[in-house]
C-alpha cells in the first residue's frame, strides 16, 4: 500500500474518531452533574464574591475552550427563553483592574421539552363506566421513554389523587351521577425521579340509571283477548 493510501486512510480515520469524541461528548438527561430543567426556566446563579463578576461562557459539547460569551441578567441570570442544552462554563473575576480570572466550573445542563398531555372525554352510564384514554406526545422520544401518569378529581382548585390510578388509561370506579372534572398529570422519569409535570382536564358526564317502567297490561295493545266458545 503506497504512502498516499496510508496518509489518507489515517486522516479518514482521524476524522471519524473526532467526530466520534465531538458526538459523545453531548448533553444527555443523564450526563453525570447534569442540571434539569423544564422549558421555560431561568438557571440563576448565587451572588458572585464580594467585588468580583460572574463571567460565564457555553459550548454545545464539553470542552477546555468555549468561545460563546454569556450576557447575564441581573449580572446572574440565564433566562428561559435563551437556556439551551449544553455545557455552561462559570468564572470569576474580581472589578479591580488587573485582576486574573478563576479557573472554570463546567455546568452541564438540559431543558427538558413540554410533554402534551390529553385524553378523549368519554361519557357513560353510572352502572358501566368507560375508560379514560389518555393520549401523550413525547418530545424527547426516544431520549427519555419513561412517564410517570397520576389521574385526579378537580373541584374548584382543589386536586385529590385517585388511588392507583398511575397509568396512561384510567377507569372510574364508583363514580358519581354529574359532571365530573378528571386531571390526567405526565412527567418524564428520569434515575426515578418525576420532571416537568403537565396537565390536561376535562369534564366527563355520568348519568343515572333510568327508573323502572310502570306499564300495567292494560296499557299495552295487541295482547290476546279472552274469548267465549
Amino acid at each position: 500500500m503506497n504512502s498516499t493510501i496510508k496518509k489518507s486512510l489515517f486522516v479518514i480515520a482521524l476524522l471519524l474518531i473526532c467526530n466520534f469524541l465531538r458526538v459523545s461528548a453531548q448533553i444527555t438527561p443523564t450526563t453525570t452533574g447534569v442540571n434539569l430543567f423544564c422549558k421555560g426556566s431561568d438557571l440563576t446563579l448565587p451572588a458572585p464574591p464580594a467585588g468580583s463578576n460572574w463571567i460565564v461562557r457555553f459550548s454545545a459539547s464539553s470542552t477546555t475552550t468555549p468561545s460563546t460569551v454569556i450576557t447575564l441578567i441581573s449580572g446572574n441570570q440565564i433566562t428561559g427563553a435563551n437556556l439551551q442544552n449544553g455545557y455552561y462554563y462559570l468564572s470569576s473575576k474580581s472589578t479591580t483592574a488587573g485582576s486574573c480570572e478563576s479557573d472554570m466550573q463546567e455546568i452541564p445542563v438540559y431543558v427538558l421539552k413540554p410533554l402534551v398531555p390529553d385524553f378523549a372525554a368519554a361519557n357513560f352510564c353510572v352502572e358501566t363506566p368507560i375508560a379514560q384514554l389518555g393520549s401523550i406526545t413525547n418530545p424527547e422520544d426516544p431520549t427519555i421513554t419513561t412517564l410517570a401518569y397520576q389521574w385526579y378529581t378537580v373541584v374548584g382548585s382543589t386536586e385529590t389523587a385517585i388511588a392507583g390510578a398511575t397509568q396512561k388509561d384510567y377507569t372510574p370506579a364508583s363514580p358519581t351521577v354529574g359532571i365530573t372534572k378528571y386531571r390526567l398529570k405526565v412527567g418524564y422519569v428520569i434515575n426515578g425521579n418525576k420532571y416537568c409535570a403537565q396537565t390536561v382536564d376535562h369534564d366527563v358526564t355520568v348519568t343515572a340509571k333510568p327508573t323502572k317502567p310502570t306499564i300495567t297490561p292494560a296499557q299495552i295493545s295487541g295482547t290476546a283477548s279472552a274469548v267465549t266458545f
